[in-house]
């Protein structure tokens, strides 16, 4: 790749993200494992362009402002219950220094807040969160002090740790030139004027945009959103999408809808939608335990829905189907289901008949927002995973289950078969009959689901996050390429 450019890369919405939000979503997870790939491959590979982190500035002035791999690393280590920067507090610190009450903060105050309505947690998170984030500063800041005067003591400076590349791009860089490229890898649908920024930045900059998208499901089925965020999103669409050289979708069932809905609604693509391998799952936390966390269910004994409570997701299904294995196999028979999640939105009606049932007396079991390592635990110890969803981008939790070795029973919607390929069993998510089929002769046939998850962890095939970094950058490097040859018009 050429070096004559810089890939400016939108970050605003991750920031935005975690200003309302406990933990990441699987958009900003795929994002940081792309990021992390990139920020490795920018500072090893000769010939790379430059790479910029940048958050969005006001439409009246400075419309990018670069900030530094150390920000997110600093931001997903306070979300993920992750140590970014290895430890170096001496042994003999007090109880109330920073890493000390981080600590404390992370698994005590925050855990607890967790499991208070949304309406009185989020606020609540949000103070807490950020008291985490400034010790974090304080104590990075502090160890930055402490290694400038140990390099000044000293004729040779320590090295950085192996895992951690550097910064990729020094931030001499004052604005985008004509030529560079915007890639946008979030959830830019939060900023209703995103078409117009990027117009602006294409006329002042002459910059390139390409955009990374993961589904339309606002716009194409509105009966699971909010009236204002169909507004809004449809409007994002239509404004956005013209403006971008490239397009990418994560799944071809998303690259079709794209593209359908650009013919519908008469918008101009300035190339065909262009489909990137996703890379399977997200590993191991940095920081998991051998001993499996307090409150977990016993290792065999249950089977495990990972996802937010939403319509969408269809836990109304799931519920649907285990009500009838309570009344057609013995109790003691039936695997609990587990429901690792936060409780969304559209689903007042099914927490209510979960309350009626008493959880179908403990056979349903809801774990609210597991941690990293938690997750991880509970895919290590299910039967198999469950996954009936009525639509989706890609399907992220089905292909961490296969990541995880264990088997994955899952809806044949949209890109859904995409994620879990031949290892997979699949149903229609509206068919409550063959659903239940499935799942209950996976329950039953303990010897056919030992032979079931043999085959996941010998044959599949992981998606390396290198992949998917590649393609992205390829597709920066093309919409370059056209750029040179001629303008967008």
């Amino acid at each position: 790749m050429s070096a004559d450019y810089t890939i400016w890369i939108d970050v605003e919405d991750i920031f935005q993200y975690f200003e309302k939000n406990a933990r990441p979503s699987g958009i900003q997870r795929l994002v940081f494992e792309i990021l992390r790939v990139i920020r490795q491959q920018a500072a090893s590979i000769p010939g790379i362009g430059r790479i910029v982190l940048a958050r969005r500035g006001q439409l009246d002035g400075d419309l990018l402002t670069p900030v530094s791999f150390a920000d997110l690393d600093a931001l997903f280590a306070v979300r993920t219950d992750e140590k970014i920067i290895p430890d170096a507090t001496p042994a003999s610190s007090t109880a109330q220094s920073p890493r000390a009450l981080i600590q404390r903060l992370r698994h005590g105050v925050i855990r607890r807040l967790e499991s208070l309505p949304p309406e009185l947690a989020r606020p609540l998170l949000n103070i807490a969160v950020n008291q985490l984030r400034a010790l974090q500063l304080l104590r990075r800041y502090a160890r930055s002090r402490l290694r400038r005067s140990t390099a000044l003591a000293s004729p040779t400076t320590a090295p950085q740790p192996a895992s951690v590349a550097p910064d990729p791009a020094p931030f001499s860089v004052s604005a985008p030139q004509r030529g560079d490229i915007f890639l946008i890898l979030g959830a830019a649908w939060s900023e209703p004027d995103f078409g117009e920024r990027l117009a602006r930045m294409r006329q002042i900059y002459g910059i390139q945009p390409v955009l990374l998208l993961y589904d339309l499901i606002p716009a194409v089925r509105p009966e699971w959103c909010a009236l204002s965020l169909i507004r809004d999103f449809r409007h994002w669409l239509d404004t956005t999408l013209p403006q971008c050289g490239r397009l990418l979708a994560i799944s071809n069932a998303t690259a079709r809808s794209v593209e359908d809905y650009a013919h519908r609604y008469r918008l101009k693509l300035h190339a065909p939608v262009q489909t990137i391998p996703i890379g399977s799952g997200f590993g191991p936390p940095r920081c998991v335990q051998d001993e499996r966390p307090r409150g977990l269910p016993v290792p065999g004994s249950y089977v495990l829905f990972v996802s937010t409570i939403e319509a969408r997701k269809n836990h109304l299904l799931a519920f649907r189907i285990w009500r009838r294995l309570v009344t057609d196999l013995p109790r003691d028979e039936i695997p609990t289901l587990v429901f690792a999640g936060r409780v969304g939105w559209l689903v007042s009606d099914l927490m209510q008949q979960l309350e009626n049932t008493e959880w179908l007396r403990g056979k349903i079991r809801l774990l609210n927002n597991p941690t990293d390592e938690e997750l991880f635990h509970l895919y290590e110890g299910c039967l198999f995973t469950l996954f009936p969803s009525l639509y989706e981008g890609w399907g992220l939790p089905v292909t961490e289950s296969l990541v995880s070795g264990k088997p994955c029973i899952a809806s044949n919607s949209t890109s859904i078969p995409e994620a879990g390929g031949h290892l997979t069993r699949y149903f229609d998510p509206e068919d409550i009959d063959a659903a239940y089929r499935v799942v209950s002769d996976t329950i039953t046939d303990r010897e056919g689901l030992a032979r079931w998850q043999e085959e996941v962890r010998t044959q599949f095939q992981p998606v390396p996050w290198e992949r998917t970094a590649d393609a992205v950058l390829d597709a920066c490097h093309t919409a370059y390429l056209s750029g040179c040859e001629t303008s967008l018009g």
